[in-house]
């Protein structure tokens, strides 16, 4: 599947979403309706100023067109709100759409996209970045059309009233949005700078973090702390230089303004003390004049709140937009599959990991792979998974190829324990249930005591309630291990896949879990990856792995002899 052609600029792509669409008509008719209130509003008040100062009413005699003026007025205001009020929710739903849009890309890529990006940058942008859209869809979609439609409709009804003041706004009002643009190309510059050297504090921060121990360990804690104050630096000086330039945007937008008021404001004084203008319409035009210029003055702001969107836009969509491989449809047949791996080769970055590789996983075999680091031993455990496609071959899964069938349906059937598997922060309880969410209290206990964990989890301070930190801090590293074969256990999967299970586990601990994944692996495929010796016991066939290459011949395994 191709990316998707970028017809529009990132922040178009955004703006053009439903909800922002639908912004856009309904400030487009909310402008119209404020631009009819504005020349009612003065208008009445232009009459009221003129016939007081010419001595043809007082004040009290006026009381209908001031209260009719305030109600305008008030009207303009409540119109003004409800902009506002559909800008933010529009904003909240486009940015929770972009968000899931964003997260359910990154999950449907899987590992493939983490090979190439840092965990902390992707952080940044799926919260960070998504919420910089704010800026876009909030304030510079409204500003915009309220620029777009307010003041046309202003200098349309000065030109009808007074032409030569029509003409004046026509004028210098595209002028003013021509210094509004360049003053902002050049802010844009400085603004993707910022946001790249946030995205570059997150993703160092976060693998600090994730590495301090280590960092301790060998003394390098130092120099981490410059890394992040170099990079904080680099951020802060990006971020001044983009309020230096919104300021000087700002300073621009205001004189300009004020200085085509005033022009506007001398011809029309010229022209009513030489009786060429009355009164009432003089105070008109002088009092629309600024209300033609407002919406421009906003503009400039709208649009520096919204710099720091168009760059974390480019981000998210360019990720948004990242190729996905075909997704089968088949339906994965009940039973234990029969898997096969033909003539299997994988490159990686232009080198072959797997080249030719012929396995066969007959339904309830056991097969142990082993060979050096490196081998390519992993790689099979990933052609498997799905979480990389061969670039020569097939993997069959009951004659059926993998890339065929449906992958949520085909992984629903696996059960994989990685080497090192990730903790999720939260409860031992909703760890063991990652297997299989509806599984029961007393299924995760049953789960853990087969993985002879069960003793330890009530030992802890809530039992299966108990928080474990961030990727399992409260546990040892065999601790962990154990919790991810829990999860196999729970998951009662098909097809287990195993990567060093006991890698990390005393004798005495290893003789117990092996002995529990034998009673798992009755009836079930079971495929793993191990250095040691001690697994290979419950294994009927082991299968040598070099160099990406297997050998002719598989070697009985302990199982097998028995």
């Amino acid at each position: 599947m191709g990316s998707r052609p970028a017809a529009h600029g990132p922040v178009a792509r955004v703006l053009a979403r439903p909800g922002p669409r639908r912004l856009a008509l309904a400030c487009a008719a909310l402008a119209a309706l404020t631009a009819v209130l504005l020349v009612v509003q003065w208008a009445l008040v232009a009459a009221v100023v003129s016939a007081v100062f010419a001595g043809r009413s007082t004040p009290g005699d006026l009381l209908g067109a001031l209260a009719g003026a305030l109600a305008a007025w008030l009207a303009r205001a409540g119109l003004l709100a409800l902009r506002e009020l559909l800008a933010a929710r529009t904003s909240a739903r486009t940015r929770h759409e972009v968000r899931s849009e964003l997260v359910g890309k990154i999950l449907r890529l899987g590992p493939a996209l983490m090979a190439g990006e840092r965990a902390g940058e992707l952080v940044t942008t799926a919260t960070e970045g998504v919420g910089k859209l704010d800026g876009l869809v909030a304030r510079l979609l409204p500003g915009a059309v309220w620029a777009a439609v307010l003041p046309p409709l202003l200098a349309g009804t000065v030109l009808v009233l007074d032409p030569p003041s029509g003409a004046l706004l026509l004028a210098t009002g595209p002028l003013l949005v021509f210094f509004l643009w360049l003053v902002g190309s050049l802010a844009a510059r400085s603004a993707r700078e910022q946001w790249t050297t946030l995205g570059q504090l997150g993703a160092v921060l976060v693998d600090t973090v994730r590495v301090l121990p280590t960092l301790v360990a060998y003394g390098r804690a130092g120099r981490s702390r410059r890394w992040l104050a170099d990079v904080g630096e680099a951020h802060r000086a990006a971020t001044m230089r983009v309020l230096r330039t919104a300021f000087l945007s700002g300073f621009v937008l205001e004189f300009g303004a004020v200085l085509c008021t005033a022009l506007v404001a001398v011809t029309v004084g010229v022209r009513l003390f030489s009786g060429g203008l009355e009164l009432q319409l003089a105070l008109l035009v002088l009092l629309l004049t600024p209300e033609f210029f407002a919406p421009l003055r906003a503009l400039g702001a709208d649009r520096h709140a919204a710099l720091e969107g168009r760059p974390a836009a480019e981000r998210v969509l360019a990720l948004l937009d990242l190729p996905e491989p075909d997704r089968g449809t088949a339906v994965v047949r009940p039973g234990v599959p029969h898997v096969r791996l033909s003539g299997v080769t994988l490159r990686h970055e232009g080198n072959e990991v797997l080249t030719g590789v012929d396995l066969d996983l007959p339904p309830g075999s056991r097969t142990a792979l082993v060979g050096p680091s490196g081998a390519g031993k992993s790689s099979v455990l990933r052609l498997l998974l799905g979480f990389a496609g061969p670039d020569e071959g097939t993997v069959l899964v009951d004659g059926v190829p993998l890339a065929a069938l449906d992958p949520d349906a085909w992984r629903a059937r696996i059960a994989h324990v990685p080497e090192r598997p990730w903790l999720l922060p939260g409860s031992v309880l909703e760890n063991v249930r990652l297997g299989r969410p509806g599984a029961t209290v007393d299924e995760v206990e049953t789960a853990l005591a087969r993985a002879h964990l069960l003793d330890v989890v009530r030992r802890l301070p809530q039992g299966l309630d108990t928080p474990l930190g961030e990727d399992g801090a409260r546990l040892s590293g065999g601790e962990r291990l154990r919790i991810a074969l829990a999860r196999a256990f729970v998951k009662d999967a098909a097809v287990l896949l195993l990567d060093e299970p006991t890698a990390q586990l005393d004798p005495d601990s290893e003789a117990e879990v092996l002995a529990a994944l034998d009673a798992l692996a009755r009836g079930r495929t079971v495929l793993t990856v191990t250095h040691r010796a001690a697994p290979l016991a419950l294994h009927d066939r082991v299968v040598p792995l070099e160099d990406g290459r297997m050998a002719p011949d598989p070697v009985p395994g302990p199982a097998a002899v028995r």
